[in-house]
Order: structure tokens, then sequence, then C-alpha cells
């Protein structure tokens, strides 16, 4: 999945068996596609790039909220962090994944209100990880939750998918984004290892 108006991924075939000996996939992508990670210098002047963040920045425990009975446009409070075990991650389980690949994708889906980042802020996370386009609605303009979480430090974690089956658990959790310099954002491999 793309943000409206960013062009789509191409990927083509480079080198074939047949023809070249050994297979080679050509990538052309926007580094805000699919799964992926938005490093604070996506928004903010000066601020780290996801090449100048260190190792730790993705990986560690994560918490996934059961955000679930959400209303689509719906903000979901800071309230909702009560059983918030302290985790290195907070990943928001709206079930809005169910419309990947459809227009409702893009439309009103549940986003943690500003108050709610900042109490993750405040709880310490380094990451927030959400199942549906964005932290912020698409309709906000300001990116209100982007720049709470960047001006903390924090990276954003958009488009993960299964975290259903690991609502309101605490597990080891990893995202790695491609490496590259300067890098603003970049397509992750979001993994749980779950007991």
């Amino acid at each position: 999945m793309v943000w409206p108006g960013t062009p789509k991924p191409i990927i083509a075939e480079g080198s074939t068996l047949e023809r070249d000996g050994f297979r080679e996939t050509r990538l052309e992508l926007f580094s805000h596609v699919g799964t992926h990670m938005d490093a604070p210098a996506h928004m903010l002047p000066g601020a780290p790039t996801l090449d100048a963040l260190p190792p730790e920045s993705f990986c560690g425990t994560a918490w996934a909220l059961d955000a679930s009975k959400a209303e689509p446009g719906s903000t979901i409070g800071p309230e909702t962090l009560e059983a918030f075990p302290g985790a290195d991650f907070l990943l928001v389980s709206t079930g809005w994944e169910r419309f990947w690949s459809t227009p409702e994708y893009f439309g009103a889906y549940p986003v943690l209100a500003p108050q709610a980042v900042e109490r993750a802020v405040s709880l310490g996370v380094r990451g927030i990880g959400v199942d549906t386009m964005g932290i912020d609605p698409m309709a906000d303009a300001g990116y209100t939750n982007h720049f709470i979480a960047f001006r903390a430090g924090l990276v954003a974690i958009e488009n993960l998918c299964g975290l259903a089956p690991l609502r309101g658990r605490l597990f080891r959790f990893a995202a790695l984004p491609l490496k590259y310099e300067n890098a603003d954002g970049a397509p992750v491999r979001a993994l749980a290892f779950a007991p």
C-alpha cells in the first residue's frame, strides 16, 4: 500500500536464469511503502535518520494494544494504556488490516489520540506501530501524532499486519528497515517472537 498520490512500487524481472545464468529482480519504490518505518527525519529538520539510529531502535519488547472495538474515525484515548506492562514498542491492533488492498483502507481508520501518543512517550516507548495507513488520520495535514513521536525521538511503524493474535500480549519484536544513507523511512520486515 502507498499513500495516495505516491507511485506504486515497480517489481520487475531484471535478469533470468535462462538468459543470464542468474536471477535478479529490479525494485523501484518510495521509502514509505507497504509495512515501513518512519524516522524522526521524515518530518523534522536535523532529526535522526534511520541509518543514524542504534540497532536497539528496531528491536526489543512490544505490547499489542487491543483496539479492535474502536469505531472507524474514532480516537483511542490514553486510558487504553492503563494495562501497558512496559515495553520498547507500543503496537496498536485495530483490525483495520482487513481492508488491505481496498479503497476503505484509506478511509477513516481509528487512531491514537494525541494524548495517548504523549502517554506512550511518557511510558518510555521507543516506537509506535499501527495496522493502519498512518499514526495520524488521513485528514490531519498537521501530522500531530507524528510530530509528538518524532520530537521525542520515536520511530513510527505503519501498515503492520497480523497483530490480532498478539492483542494484550508482551513479546519480542523486530522491525528491521532497509539500510541506506540519510534514510527518512524504509520498508521493514516486522517480526514478533511470541511464546
